[in-house]
């Protein structure tokens, strides 16, 4: 006997889940940002942190998962999202390199 018990999902399923669509309908419909998003997107200084930021933002909109749990986003949904906000696809590639990235520092009270 499991001792996980009866999964909800299958395996299949989990994954539809946790894909990111590629369609032009689907990331108009998910990825376009709005004039607000765009301003916090352009609060960050370099282009790698602009993208990654953007990259987390929209992927936790849709399909609602952390950045750290997607395990690969497609290109042409880094290319949309780089046009909007005005950078390369080249910096993504670089944003969790950093450690201050891979591992955010917390302040202690």
């Amino acid at each position: 006997m499991s001792l996980r018990g009866k999964e909800l999902f299958s395996q299949e399923q989990r994954e539809m889940f946790m894909k990111i669509p590629e369609d032009e309908l689907s990331l108009a419909r998910y990825y376009t940002f709005s004039k607000y998003d765009l301003e916090i997107i352009q609060r960050h200084r370099r282009d790698e942190n602009k993208i990654g930021f953007a990259l987390q933002l929209a992927v936790l909109r849709y399909p609602g998962w952390p950045y750290s749990y997607i395990k690969s986003i497609p290109k042409i949904v880094i290319s949309y999202i780089a046009k909007q906000i005005g950078t390369g696809i080249v910096p993504a590639r670089r944003y969790p390199q950093r450690d201050n990235t891979l591992w955010p520092t917390y302040e202690r009270d």
